[in-house]
């Protein structure tokens, strides 16, 4: 398991209250990687936080956290319709 899925992991599941329901996904490609967050859709607010800010938060961390990968890594959080589409 790759330690920038680990850390995503860890920062969203202490960030929400059903952490049983959060699923971090890594999709390998061969220039970028990425990550899918998946959660209770009453925790995503606390994912993306006010303007955004959380998520780019854990954004810039998993940059930190990949420099010396070599690959791109991307943070996908899905937007409003696509949670609505799913539950």
């Amino acid at each position: 398991m790759a330690k920038e899925r680990e850390l995503v992991e860890f920062i969203v599941k202490t960030l929400v209250d059903k952490t049983d329901e959060v699923n971090v996904k890594l999709v390998e490609g061969e220039n970028t990687n990425i990550l899918e967050i998946k959660a209770n859709p009453d925790d995503y607010g606390k994912i993306i936080g006010r303007k955004g800010r959380i998520v780019n938060s854990i954004r810039t961390l998993l940059a930190v956290a990949a420099r010396d990968s070599g690959k791109r890594w991307v943070l996908d959080v899905p937007d409003k319709e696509t949670i609505e589409e799913e539950h």
